[in-house]
């Protein structure tokens, strides 16, 4: 029979899944904005691109944070 997790264990899973459903309305954002821009007929404007690209740098570093963290966890199992 395993044991319980311990406190610092199950506070930083917590944490982690916080910043994961905070990451996952990041996605969901982000794909949102990428579909309704495609099936617009607007042209982007250099300010929009901007934005997009800034957006999609963020959630690549949130994935690879988040990507660290449970390998971190791996490591300790």
């Amino acid at each position: 029979m395993t044991s319980p997790p311990n406190r610092e264990t199950t506070k930083a899973l917590l944490l982690l899944y916080d910043d994961f459903a905070e990451f996952q309305s990041q996605c969901t954002f982000l794909c949102d904005a990428v579909v309704a821009l495609a099936m617009s007929e607007l042209v982007m404007d250099k300010w929009s691109v901007n934005g997009l690209h800034m957006n999609a740098v963020q959630v690549k570093r949130r994935a690879e944070a988040l990507g660290e963290k449970l390998s971190g966890f791996r490591e300790r199992l």
